[in-house]
């Protein structure tokens, strides 16, 4: 891969002379985005702001002005979208925003979806403590010995790190699991800050301690600590989703990690959609034609995330890697944007 040094400015100027000589006059064209602001925003975990610089430099290249992201809770995004404070996020995830998205639905649009599947997530423990104890389901944290192994607090229940409590579809479905499964009695949910708490499991891996946690893969966890390698999948011998989510449930194959194939996870894989105001939307035709084309896969994601593992995680990493992308996948870029200018003219 050929590192470039150059701005996101300078990538837009490029694109542009790349429009021209092949044949598309954009130094002609009016472009949709001329004296309008773009205020995009991003989710407090990274692993995925690759996607959101994808979508900001492809409005650049629109026109728009692009504000530098906002880093704020998804809640607090969804609030802003719906007032029209922000206006797009590419870290739109269903189900696990199902719950946030149906109280702004009408005032946030969902348009894609833009990965799928864009993560696979469930419940994992640290291989050594698995393999030592036979522990494959997570019915077996009912049992009080294996449950003690993951006890950090000293009242008998394994700890395990759930997701954010403003996370509601998935703190939803964790609820759901302990409930059904009568785990209640076994398991104490950890909640606060993923990020920070998600980072204290890797340092308690790292001092050979067993680790219980919600995760996902891939996140910054989940590729320092392969599933397969460092961790394993916890299935479930009962899978039980609430609402309607076993409509769409259905095992999934070659998962790492997982002691069976196809996999009994307990858990719908994600869905990646850009989040839009939709005030914003009904205003900038030209951005909402753009979101709907762009495409990306989970190997994409895995190869951005492999880059940060190895150190290449500051902003200016990210326009970096969001940049080479865009160039392996050019031609397809250059005619979403020019779908894009041309609905604007509509």
């Amino acid at each position: 891969m050929i590192l470039k040094q150059y701005t996101t400015k300078a990538v837009t100027a490029l694109s542009v002379i790349f429009l021209a000589a092949s044949g598309v006059n954009a130094l002609a064209q009016d472009l949709p985005g001329e004296g309008k602001q773009a205020k995009p925003a991003r989710p407090n975990w990274d692993s995925f702001w690759f996607g959101q610089e994808i979508l900001d430099q492809g409005m650049e290249r629109l026109g728009y002005e692009v504000d530098t992201p906002k880093t704020l809770g998804v809640p607090a995004i969804f609030t802003s979208m719906a007032r029209g404070d922000l206006h797009y996020m590419a870290d739109t995830i269903l189900p696990n925003h199902a719950s946030i998205y149906a109280e702004t639905e009408g005032e946030v649009r969902r348009i894609g979806p833009l990965m799928d599947p864009g993560t696979i997530q469930g419940y994992a423990v640290d291989r050594k403590t698995a393999e030592e104890h036979n522990i494959r389901y997570l019915e077996d944290l009912k049992d009080p010995e294996i449950a003690a192994l993951f006890d950090q607090n000293g009242d008998g229940r394994a700890d395990m790190i759930g997701p954010n409590a403003d996370w509601e579809g998935s703190s939803a479905v964790v609820d759901h699991h302990i409930n059904e499964l009568g785990l209640e009695d076994s398991i104490r949910v950890v909640q606060g800050e993923y990020t920070a708490l998600s980072a204290d499991a890797r340092g308690r891996y790292a001092d050979g301690e067993p680790i219980f946690i919600y995760t996902w893969y891939p996140n910054p966890t989940t590729m320092e600590l392969l599933p397969g390698e460092d961790l394993v999948w916890l299935e479930l011998r009962e899978v039980t989703l609430p609402d309607n989510q076993m409509e769409e449930y259905k095992p999934l194959p070659d998962v790492a990690g997982c002691a069976s194939d196809p996999c009994e996870i307990g858990w719908l894989p994600t869905t990646y959609y850009i989040g839009v105001s939709e005030v914003w939307a009904q205003d900038n035709p030209a951005a909402v034609s753009f979101f709907e084309q762009v495409e990306m896969q989970l190997e994409d994601r895995l190869w951005q995330n492999q880059l940060m593992k190895e150190g290449e995680d500051r902003d200016s990493d990210i326009e970096r890697h969001a940049s080479d992308w865009i160039e392996r996948h050019q031609e397809q870029f250059d005619s979403w944007i020019q779908s894009a200018i041309e609905a604007g003219k509509e």
